[in-house]
């Protein structure tokens, strides 16, 4: 299967370190890597270069039209191996589901990973159950990351703490 060529994006930068980009049908993109390390006990090593990622749309009014996009999967993990620079950077993905669509977000993100062949990274999921509420949600991180032991073992935390 050819590789499709990412979008042009654009690094804003910031204190979420948000990249732009714009796909089919004049649809422009935000994604942010915003600091999540209040999740975790402050004691961590990892707190701070742990990241939530969110892709959204800017344009208020395409949520009911977003065409299926292929560029948008190239474009994503071109945009992730850029802010990778740096080899201790977690990021953290929050399948949102307010509108029943986290399970399916989840399957794409993975679908997308094992696609991609991403060889110098580890991932992993794991799931908080509030209820009747299930929180899907990936890890991913560079293979050689120093701390890679102590994040799996803090997120397995984090679903006995808040798991009902």
């Amino acid at each position: 299967m050819k590789q499709l060529d990412p979008y042009e994006f654009d690094y804003i930068g910031g204190k979420d370190s948000t990249y732009l980009f714009t796909a089919q049908r004049g649809i422009t993109y935000e994604l942010r890597f915003k600091p999540t390390g209040y999740l975790f006990d402050s004691a961590q090593p990892f707190v701070n270069s742990i990241f939530e990622m969110v892709l959204l749309p800017i344009n208020p009014d395409v949520d009911n039209q977003k065409p299926l996009d292929a560029r948008i999967m190239p474009t994503v993990f071109a945009i992730i191996e850029h802010f990778f620079v740096q080899q201790e950077k977690v990021l953290l993905y929050l399948c949102e589901n307010k509108d029943g669509k986290g399970a399916a977000r989840a399957r794409k993100f993975s679908q997308w990973f094992r696609h991609y062949g991403m060889d110098e990274y580890f991932k992993f999921d794991f799931t908080i159950t509030d209820g009747y509420e299930r929180y899907l949600n990936s890890v991913i991180g560079k293979l050689d990351n120093p701390f890679k032991a102590e994040i799996t073992l803090a997120c397995f935390e984090l679903v006995d703490n808040n798991s009902k």
